[in-house]
């Protein structure tokens, strides 16, 4: 199930005031609930083993509630179809930009030349786990490549 969850007061609460005593993976994932991504969405955020774990910690412990099922996913473009063309230009233009900032004009090149000439979600989507190497072997892209991978399959 992809539930939508919500902080709770407590959790609002502790979130300003740190007064429950949570550790830093709760915290984490306390932070990422925001009442409108669905868990699939969070556990792309925040890629961890022991995430269901800490979620049933959060929810008995009264931090979290779930305030709806997600949304149904958009169906996958199938064979053929190329999917919206201004989504797949948002999500090539995310990779492209985001390679750029992280690994210079020409320090992902190879990977550049086949985000520029995929032609569908399908092909953008067989890449993404390039880009996100890629963007991982910088300082800086490595403090973010969770987050942006998290965007960037919200617009896939």
């Amino acid at each position: 199930m992809n539930a939508i969850l919500a902080k709770t007061r407590k959790g609002q609460e502790e979130i300003e005031q740190r007064g429950g005593g949570l550790g830093p993976r709760e915290r984490r994932l306390l932070i990422l609930i925001d009442g409108k991504r669905p868990l699939d969405e969070v556990r792309a955020l925040m890629p961890d083993p022991r995430l269901d774990e800490t979620l049933e910690l959060l929810q008995r412990d009264g931090y979290v509630e779930q305030t709806a099922p997600a949304p149904a996913a958009r169906p996958a473009p199938a064979d053929g179809d190329a999917g919206d063309p201004k989504q797949l230009e948002k999500a090539r233009n995310f990779m492209m930009n985001s390679l750029r900032t992280f690994n210079g004009p020409y320090g992902a090149l190879d990977l550049m030349t086949r985000i520029n000439d995929s032609r569908s979600a399908a092909d953008l989507q067989a890449l993404v786990e390039d880009w996100f190497h890629a963007i991982s072997l910088t300082k800086m892209g490595k403090l973010r490549a969770i987050e942006l991978k998290g965007q960037l399959l919200g617009v896939l």
